[in-house]
């Protein structure tokens, strides 16, 4: 499943609207080292860590953190950029993240996951270490996203055979016993249910704002007429 997300996030790039708000933040920041939670096969870095520089933005090297690290996916994508986005290897709690990963925080599809309480908790842990923070979000609470859900199950099927790196256990639980295709519509289906709204991610920053700078929007993303719900926390200059 996770594989099968990072080749969405590389092919058709939804998340390319948050290029020019990472290069803002991580400017504003003079950073040029990111931590991803919650990576998965590795999200949408693969494309980021060039678009990034693209729109006026610093070099950036990548971290992928995860509770369940693919450390598979870690690899292939760290040989294909050359380093510039690596795995860390031992499991990373989101709302806990070891001193030793520093860098501007980033979360890509992944803040659904957690109930409100623990949703805040990660965001309050960037601001307890002072590093910048930035949530995104492709999935909405709307019936327009739950209605196109019912059409993933195809797209898995099609898009299996291209999906590196190549599992034999791939093709056996996408096409003889077709638990991908349902996993990935019930998981995408609940993500929708579970995703915030704008005033809710609001609410959840509203008493970490004060000595961080909070933005938080909607940004429409091709190429399926979906959008980006996010939210950017860096510390102020003057706190």
């Amino acid at each position: 499943m996770t594989d099968f997300l990072r080749f969405t996030m590389e092919r058709f790039t939804p998340y390319a609207v948050a290029a020019p708000l990472l290069a803002r933040a991580l400017s504003q920041l003079r950073e040029t080292r990111v931590v991803d939670l919650c990576s998965g096969g590795g999200g949408p870095w693969r494309d980021l860590v060039h678009r990034i520089p693209a729109v006026g933005g610093p070099t950036v090297t990548v971290t992928l953190t995860d509770a369940f690290p693919n450390r598979v996916a870690y690899a292939t994508l760290s040989r294909e950029t050359g380093g510039t986005v690596r795995g860390d290897a031992d499991p990373v709690n989101a709302i806990d993240v070891p001193e030793r990963l520093a860098g501007f925080r980033t979360l890509f599809t992944g803040l659904h996951h957690f109930r409100p309480r623990d949703a805040r908790a990660i965001l309050a842990d960037a601001v307890h270490h002072r590093t910048g923070i930035a949530v995104f979000e492709i999935t909405e609470r709307s019936l327009l996203s739950l209605l196109g859900m019912l059409f993933l199950p195809l797209f898995v099927l099609l898009a299996t055979p291209f999906i590196r790196p190549f599992r034999w256990s791939r093709l056996l639980v996408t096409y003889l016993i077709p638990l991908v295709p349902l996993a990935v519509w019930f998981d995408s289906t609940v993500s929708c249910l579970r995703s915030y709204t704008p005033n809710e991610l609001n609410a959840m920053t509203e008493d970490l704002r004060d000595d961080y700078a909070w933005e938080v929007g909607i940004l429409p993303s091709a190429p399926f007429l979906t959008r980006v719900t996010y939210a950017i926390g860096v510390p102020r200059r003057d706190a």
